[in-house]
């Protein structure tokens, strides 16, 4: 069984056992911190999977696992329905900006708004579908609106998608809108807020860490 382990919102690994329990042993790891594996996905503390042995026991730690502070940071939270609704919103009217900014240079005939040239074409292509999976591929892992709203599109072990990912995704989004959007939907109630065009590419949408953090100590320092 490989393990991956995330500490502070970061993901590395995977470990195998030996290398779990070493680094237990070892005091590099703690009981908990969070593992994720194929056979058992979820992230949860190291102590819960099956051949993780803990140094003197689960009670080694300096706190219970249910309140260990490290389990609270670290589990991935889900984004719901409604913040992503808005920032595919918002998405879409950058998109249609750029749409119309393309339309505008590339007119193939003043007299035909809708003519374009070839290079309009794919430009407009490219502005249409490749926005999006472009930039989840990107560093940002998120589109504009998203990494606004503080949003990662993420695979199933919480870490960055490929480009070619990003086209199943999208082209997940094409099957999602039909019938009437129920696929869409579907991220109000699945298990970890998955559309159905997430469970086709094998992705989430996840709260980056980094900004939830940001405003929790903007929250403090208005108390």
């Amino acid at each position: 069984m490989q393990i991956y382990i995330s500490r502070h919102g970061v993901r590395v690994g995977p470990f195998s056992l030996e290398e779990i329990n070493h680094q237990l042993a070892t005091g590099e790891l703690t009981a908990a911190d969070l593992g994720w594996s194929e056979s058992s996905p979820g992230w949860k503390p190291l102590a819960s999977f099956n051949g993780v042995i803990m140094p003197g026991g689960a009670s080694s730690t300096s706190e219970s696992l249910s309140i260990a502070h490290p389990i609270s940071w670290a589990l991935p939270r889900f984004a719901g329905f409604w913040i992503r609704a808005l920032a595919f919103g918002v998405d879409c009217f950058i998109v249609a900006i750029f749409g119309l900014v393309v339309l505008t240079i590339f007119r193939k005939s003043p007299n035909d708004p809708l003519s374009l040239t070839p290079f309009g074409y794919v430009a407009e292509f490219i502005v249409l579908f490749l926005y999006w999976p472009a930039l989840w591929a990107s560093p940002m892992e998120a589109t504009v609106a998203q990494r606004i709203l503080g949003l990662r599109v993420v695979d199933g072990t919480g870490a960055g998608i490929t480009f070619l990912r990003g086209l199943q995704r999208v082209g997940g989004m094409l099957v999602a809108a039909l019938p009437a959007g129920i696929g869409f939907l579907m991220a109000a109630w699945t298990e970890r807020k998955r559309g159905l065009h997430d469970m086709l590419a094998g992705t989430c949408v996840v709260k980056d860490s980094a900004v939830d953090r940001w405003f929790g100590a903007a929250r403090e320092s208005l108390r």
